[in-house]
């Protein structure tokens, strides 16, 4: 599998952002440009959590690594596209330049990807990672770099995801759809702060096997079709 294509193919286009972000406006007009943004995640949880509903439904031990690339690649867009549309909305000048802008969602979506390559050029604010940061030294080069370290963290993630969420259809199916609430709502919860121009810290490198999903469950289970909504 060829994760730096995936992971190109799954970048947001600038044009769909902004008409995303127009929509949003257009919906709620009184809503301030952060309550936009908090509404694009809400709706993004949403899609990322039925993704992951879906496809844990639908796998078996035969067919869980299909499973969860076929998850990862949705998911992934679901992100890279909110990234692009909280951008849109808090600060609309940054989809003017595509590469910059593909630097932005591939930072958010895998910060400690960006702040290893900001590390591996000796930059001490890979620490603190920062649009201003990753901006400053982003050319074909770094983004090259940057896209390889991120397609590297896709390709350690598919075989965990694999065995966590795909081998039982049925417990599958609640891990992953609140495994992509949770990651879903982290990844927009550090593009504001990244759009607003703020530090954004990298995930720490060990956390628990499995999210609190306690209480996320019911929350998603409204927005299932068929047997497995909410009666």
């Amino acid at each position: 599998m060829n994760f730096e294509s995936l992971l190109v193919r799954v970048l947001p286009d600038a044009q769909r952002c902004r008409d995303l972000a127009a929509e949003l406006r257009a919906a709620h007009p009184d809503f301030s440009a952060d309550e936009l943004a908090l509404h694009a995640i809400r709706t993004a949880k949403r899609r990322a959590a039925i993704a992951g509903a879906a496809t844990g439904a639908a796998s078996s031990p035969l067919t869980m690594i299909p499973a969860a690339f076929a998850d990862m690649a949705a998911v992934l867009r679901i992100e890279g596209t909110l990234v692009g549309t909280i951008g849109a909305l808090l600060d609309p000048v940054s989809l003017g330049d595509p590469q910059a802008l593909r630097a932005d969602v591939i930072g958010v979506v895998f910060p400690a990807a960006a702040s290893q390559m900001l590390r591996q050029m000796g930059i001490r604010a890979g620490e603190r990672l920062s649009q201003q940061a990753l901006r400053k030294y982003v050319t074909e080069d770094t983004l090259r770099t940057l896209t390889r370290l991120a397609a590297r963290y896709i390709g350690r993630a598919i075989p965990r995801e694999a065995l966590t969420r795909k081998a039982v259809p049925l417990i599958g199916m609640g891990i992953g759809a609140g495994w992509n609430w949770l990651e879903v709502g982290a990844i927009g919860a550090r593009a504001i702060r990244y759009y607003h121009h703020s530090p954004i810290a990298p995930p720490p490198a060990r956390g628990p096997a499995f999210p609190p999903l306690r209480g996320i469950w019911p929350r998603i289970q409204k927005y299932l079709p068929g047997k497995f909504g909410e009666k």
